[in-house]
Order: C-alpha cells, then structure tokens, then sequence
C-alpha cells in the first residue's frame, strides 16, 4: 500500500493467500483520507465541566462498532453474461458485481453508525496506467483509492489462455470483494487509524500492520460470500475454499489464509474479521 498526501491505495498482487504491498514513499506523508464519526454532546454540561474521558487508541480498529453490525445482506444480482475477453466486458461485469456489494454492504455499514458511500466507479487500469492515488504496477491485479473511492482493475491480468469463464468470473469477483473491502475500511474510520498506526512503526512492524488490512480485506470478501453462497452457486473447490476461487490450502503459509477466510465465510459478516486484536503471527 502507499500512504500519500489525502490519498490511500490498497493493492492486491495476486489471488493467493496474501497481497503484495508497496510501501509508504516517505517523500509524500500525511494521514489517509477518511472522516469518521464525530461525538458530540446533545446538550451543555449543568453544574459542573466533566472532563471528557480519553479517546481508546486505534479505537476504530480495535473495537469498531461494524464488528457488531450483523451478517451482510444475501442480495439477488444480475450480472451481465458476455464472455470476458476485452476491456468492455470486463469493466461492465466488475461495475455490476459492485452494485451487489453496494446492496450487500450498505445495511450492514449504516446499522455500525456510518455514511454508506458507494465507490465512485471501477477504472478501467492496466500496467502502467495513472490512477488518481498512483500508477499501476505490473505486479498488480487491483487496487483501491481512498481519495476518490475509486476501485482499479488491471484487467487484462484476467484474460488467461485456457481459462473458463467461470473460473475468469470467479477471480474477478474475488479480485472486487477484496478491493471493496478496502471500501468498507474507508467508510468506517479503519483505513485512517490504519495509516496512523502504519507510520508510528517502524521496520518489520510495518509488515504485520500491512498484513492485517490485507487479511481483513479478504476476510470481509469472504464475509460477502459466505452470506451470498446461493446467489453466487459457490459450490464444490469453491465452496471448499470458502468462496475463494482457489489456493493451496496444504501450503505452510496458508493456514491463518484459510482460517479468517473459514470463520468470515461462517459468520456470514464481519465479526470474524477483526485482524487488529489479533497476534502478529495469526495474520502472516
């Protein structure tokens, strides 16, 4: 990911059991891009001032209010059926799969206490291409903006010689749930003490920080689909997988993969996915 002035961008490398970060360019600092929910008395104190007590530190990562929102909405969804073998075909699946995430999510953020907001679009960005946070690495498949709420697909990344269209879907959609749930970080105050968080660590500190957005990020992909598993006919590999398209579930180092991924999946929403209270070798 990269911190940058009014800007936060998740990226995720790869559909496996994590996603490749950049790191913050110290040359451009500032906090990310949010606005959380600001408290304020209905009334002035009478009698006496009472000191107000003191904020809990990362208070929106450890205890927020979306961990106790409820199960995401099972939605109907009606996504285009043209083959996905050019940039038009895939922009407008990737849009219309949005619009069910937007369905699925937004009761389950407003009944936390926050605006629903939905992305500003998903941009069409292969290698190379300018986003409104960064420019595109090869290496990259996606990547979230906080800045203008904007979802990027790198998608000629999923034009794949051989491939289904059922796998080709399957991808892409586990590609936007996990950039959306970047999306739902943004909406609930999480990517701005994540950013705080990030750039008052230092040296392999920063790793685990970046691995617990990230895993959060695919913990909430899963949250969507295990509360959508009927919508979307996950069955068989998939099933197994937790909604995931696939992985090697037999890898050393994917068992914390499976395990937030298997819990979300369960839950059907986002209690299972609070990555910050949890130790750093559970979310490697």
């Amino acid at each position: 990911m990269r911190v940058a002035v009014m800007a936060f961008v998740m990226m995720i490398g790869a559909l496996s059991t994590g996603a490749c970060t950049q790191q913050p360019d110290t040359a451009e600092s500032g906090a990310p891009r949010t606005s959380g929910p600001v408290v304020t008395p209905s009334r002035a104190p009478v009698g006496k001032a009472v000191q107000a007590a003191e904020p809990v530190k990362d208070g929106l990562l450890l205890d927020n209010p979306l961990y106790r929102s409820g199960r995401v909405v099972a939605v109907s969804c009606s996504l285009p059926t043209a083959r996905l073998a050019n940039k038009q075909a895939m922009i407008r699946y990737a849009s219309a799969f949005v619009a069910c995430l937007d369905r699925a999510w937004e009761p389950v953020i407003t009944r936390a206490g926050f605006d629903f907001v939905r992305p500003s679009a998903v941009y069409s960005s292969p290698a190379g291409t300018k986003t409104d946070c960064t420019v595109m690495d090869k290496e990259y498949y996606g990547l979230y903006c906080s800045s203008n709420h904007g979802i990027y697909f790198n998608w000629p990344e999923y034009i794949v010689e051989g491939a289904s269209q059922e796998d080709t879907r399957a991808s892409v959609q586990w590609l936007i749930a996990h950039e959306y749930g970047h999306h739902v970080q943004e909406l609930t105050g999480i990517l701005d003490q994540y950013g705080e968080r990030y750039s008052s660590v230092q040296g392999s500190a920063k790793e685990v920080e970046e691995n617990r957005s990230e895993m959060q990020a695919h913990c909430f992909a899963a949250a969507f689909f295990g509360a959508n598993r009927e919508t979307f006919r996950i069955r068989g590999e998939r099933l197994d997988h937790n909604g995931h398209p696939g992985y090697d579930r037999h890898a050393d180092d994917s068992a914390n993969f499976d395990r937030w991924l298997g819990q979300a999946f369960k839950a059907r929403g986002p209690s299972g996915c609070n990555t910050w209270a949890a130790p750093a070798g559970s979310v490697s």
